[in-house]
Order: structure tokens, then sequence, then C-alpha cells
């Protein structure tokens, strides 16, 4: 495999945010059921904000309600996930040894990517505080794709902006939803053991194949991938 580009995830692989999903996602919820999602079916605990805002979505859909309404309240969607990434700027550190091997994999020559489904200036904030911001081609962020992670055409689209195949990318996160994202578009994954959840951030506690301790060990470990 001739490995051109990596293509990475954010929170809890390149840097430890601070970010408050569980209030995030109550305040969606709240303000869904406010506008009349059924109480009690949404769950901040058991769905990703995605799963929310599709659920929501389907159930417009079902009831026909005004497109005027779904647009005021997707916007008010954004505005309590934008509110809460930037408020944790401030408390945000980097992965251990992160930025270091941000720096040396672009020494190496590959092509760099964010894909988040964090807010775009989120993303720009976090990875400036920790001083790797320059090192990227491409920052994608909320609503910047096609359809966010884990659709293939989040990934499909990020692949085709840097210019490579998937056949020739790799992606790199902390959790289930990054390695469903791979799977789906066709692309190579590899783990990193630093998700907020820790075994739970994958499906049934099972780690993809290639699992590293941080993103600290990946310069070494595409270093080896040369060799075989």
């Amino acid at each position: 495999m001739k490995i051109k580009a990596i293509v990475f995830d954010l929170d809890s692989t390149l840097i430890e945010s601070s970010v408050d999903f569980p209030k995030m996602k109550k305040n969606m919820i709240k303000e869904l059921e406010k506008n009349g999602y059924p109480k009690d079916k949404l769950s901040p605990t058991d769905q990703t904000t995605v799963q929310i805002l599709e659920a929501a979505e389907k159930f417009w859909e079902k009831t026909d309600k005004q497109i005027e309404e779904r647009q005021k309240l997707r916007e008010k969607m954004d505005y309590y996930m934008n509110q809460g990434e930037i408020e944790s700027i401030k408390n945000l550190k980097e992965i251990p040894g992160a930025s270091e091997a941000i720096k040396k994999i672009n020494r190496m020559g590959y092509k760099m990517a964010i894909l988040t489904r964090g807010h775009h200036d989120y993303a720009e904030l976090a990875l400036e505080k920790i001083s790797i911001k320059d090192e990227f081609d491409l920052i994608l962020g909320r609503g910047e794709t096609p359809k966010p992670k884990p659709y293939p055409e989040a990934l499909l689209y990020t692949v085709e902006k840097l210019g490579v195949d998937i056949s020739e990318t790799v992606m790199v996160g902390d959790h289930q939803i990054d390695s469903d994202s791979a799977s789906s578009s066709g692309c190579d994954f590899i783990g990193v053991a630093t998700g907020r959840r820790g075994i739970r951030s994958w499906a049934n506690e099972n780690p993809p194949p290639v699992l590293l301790e941080s993103v600290k060990e990946l310069p070494e470990y595409l270093e080896s991938l040369k060799n075989v």
C-alpha cells in the first residue's frame, strides 16, 4: 500500500477536548422536545449529535413540519453545538506528543487533512492553540462535506479535495465513527487508544486491527510500513 494522504479526526485523536457533549445534547434534546418531538425518545448518552439530528429530520418529515420551522430548529441545533465547542477552547490540551508527531509526518511528505464533526472555527482555534494548524493541507468541519462521518461521502469528499485516491489514503481516529467512515468509503484505518470512553469507543468494545496507543506512535508506524 502506497500512502499519500492521512485524514485525521480531531477530538480525542489530536486534542484532549473539554467539550461537554452530554450538556450539548441535553440542550438540543430539550429544544426539540419543546418544539414537538416526543419526550424521552432521544438520549444524550446513547446517541451522537448526528443521530439526534437525523431522528429529528425523520420526525419532521413524518409530521410535515413547516420548512421554515425546520430551518429555525436546525439553526438552533447549530447554535448549541457551536457554543459548546467554542466554550471548551480555553481548557483543551493536545494529546501528549501529538503536535510533534504531526510535524514529523508533515516532513515525511504526506498530505494531511482534518475531518471533524465539530465546527470549522472550533477546529482551527484548537489546532492554533497547539501550534499545528499550518501543518494541514485541508480542514473540514461540520456542514462542509455532503454528509458527515460515518457516511462515506465525508471521507470521499475530503480525499477528492486533497487530490489523491481513496486507496492511497488512511484515516486516523479514536472512535467507531471514524472506523465506520473509513470502512464505508473503502479507506484503510488506524485507530488510536485515546478516546474519552476508552475501549467503549469501539463497537462491542472491539478495537480495530491496527490500534496505536496514541498518535505519538504514528510516525514510527508509518516508517515501518515502508519496509513491508
